[in-house]
């Protein structure tokens, strides 16, 4: 009897071993199934013109490179059906039984804008010489554009036609060198030598002071920028204008003046200085005059005319016994005899 449990132990000594075995193996199967079994990535990015199974899954396998949708443009991104994936991935062998309810992929392909400014800074280089600066302009419909991040090539010029005369260009845009394919792009405009130059920034009417909001620098061709413009914006700060001036012209010197203090027929303030006295009385204007200039003043008492300078804003200054008016001058005297006398400053 002994002997037949001794033999039943080790029977299921024996059995229980198998059966761990066993479990152990369709452990080890259902974790390289797991590692083997295809992923859906539900955010991806891609750089070709078409997405492929790889793109989608992990663990594609031989599908991987099996192109399945068109990939949205440079830039830009979009979103693929869950569904649609499935039915592609089929299509091609890969069974994907979507465990996790994903509904949608979102597909973005990632891009590097070339700007116009870019573009120009190329033109110019090209066509220009050291001591020239240039100023290009495109034609109707030219705008930035996208290309292969990946590409770290410098916009460069393929060739270029210019008509010297007239200014007018062609130029083919290429990337010598670039990593990755990027197509030639033509652009045609205008291309002329410019230097800067001080106009409005706004309409300025005759007779209105300058202020710095009211000019600006900008680049201008060279040929219509004469000697006689402005080249300091501190030049036309301040100034007066002579006459309306218009956006997008340049500033000439004999387009402003200093402002206008006094104007013809205002009401003004003379003062009166001979050694230590000041007298004040009023006036009029006959003409308008800036700061420093001479103007013909009236005395709205005597009416007598004599010339003044202008000081300030309506304040002109006379000096000398002769421009004083009579009856002040005579008031001036008695007030300033005796022990009482006193002085206006």
């Amino acid at each position: 009897m002994r002997t037949i449990g001794n033999e039943m132990i080790r029977s299921m000594t024996k059995i229980a071993g198998l059966l761990a075995a066993g479990l152990v193996a369709l452990a080890f199967a259902g974790i390289a199934n797991a590692q083997t079994e295809p992923l859906l990535r539900e955010q991806i990015k891609v750089y070709s013109d078409v997405v492929r199974l790889g793109d989608l899954f992990e663990n594609a396998g031989n599908a991987a490179r099996a192109p399945v949708f068109r990939s949205p443009e440079l830039g830009t991104g979009g979103v693929v059906a869950a569904k649609r994936v499935k039915a592609a991935a089929r299509q091609h062998g890969l069974e994907w039984r979507n465990p996790g309810e994903i509904s949608e992929v979102s597909v973005q392909r990632p891009s590097r804008m070339v700007t116009l400014d870019e573009i120009s800074d190329a033109i110019s280089k090209h066509i220009g010489r050291d001591d020239e600066k240039w100023s290009v302009s495109f034609g109707r419909g030219a705008k930035s554009f996208h290309i292969d991040p990946r590409v770290k090539a410098k916009v460069g010029i393929k060739h270029m036609d210019l008509r010297s005369e007239a200014g007018r260009f062609r130029a083919v845009v290429s990337f010598d060198g670039a990593e990755h394919p990027v197509p030639d792009k033509t652009f045609t405009g205008r291309a002329f030598v410019s230097v800067d130059a001080i106009v409005p920034a706004n309409i300025i009417d005759r007779g209105a002071t300058i202020t710095s909001s009211d000019v600006k620098v900008v680049r201008l061709p060279r040929s219509r920028v004469s000697n006689s413009a402005l080249s300091e914006m501190n030049a036309a700060i301040g100034m007066a204008a002579k006459k309306q001036l218009t956006p997008g012209r340049a500033i000439m010197r004999s387009d402003v003046e200093p402002p206008k203090l006094v104007r013809r027929n205002s009401a003004v303030t003379i003062v009166y200085r001979a050694g230590g006295m000041v007298l004040k009385t009023k006036g009029r204007a006959l003409a308008d005059a800036a700061r420093g200039e001479t103007v013909s003043i009236e005395n709205t008492q005597s009416k007598r005319t004599f010339e003044a300078e202008v000081t300030s804003t309506g304040i002109v200054t006379v000096s000398g016994r002769g421009s004083l008016p009579k009856r002040t001058a005579s008031r001036a005297t008695r007030r300033n005899s005796g022990p009482n006398s006193f002085v206006v400053r």
